[in-house]
């Protein structure tokens, strides 16, 4: 079945030309795709003042939950030494250490 011919105050005829860095097209691109979006229903979307959301994927990794909440706790538990002015210096390079490895673990999951 073919798809219903738009009326002409319906159909799109009119252009832009937009002049963007690499880098820029590179972050609309992957605003487009995280909106679930193609590239041009994207910034005409944005162009007109629309908002856009971020598609939800529905699909939290179980392990990289656990490993956050692990590092909350770690984080709170290294605020309250600091309130009790316990020697708690020692532990933020391994809190760093995890929140690195999670954030380039979300990081790459996010680019596939």
């Amino acid at each position: 079945m073919a798809r219903p011919r738009l009326s002409g105050e319906e159909k799109r005829n009119a252009q832009i030309n937009l002049r963007l860095t690499e880098a820029e097209l590179a972050a609309l691109r992957l605003d487009a795709r995280k909106a679930g979006l193609p590239l041009s229903d994207y910034v005409r979307r944005r162009a007109i003042g629309q908002r856009v959301r971020s598609r939800s994927t529905g699909r939290a990794d179980p392990a990289l939950i656990s490993e956050l909440n692990r590092i909350g706790v770690n984080v709170n538990q290294l605020a309250r030494a600091h309130h009790r002015d316990s020697a708690f210096v020692a532990y933020w390079r391994e809190v760093g250490d995890e929140l690195k490895g999670i954030l380039s673990r979300l990081v790459s999951s996010d680019g596939s």
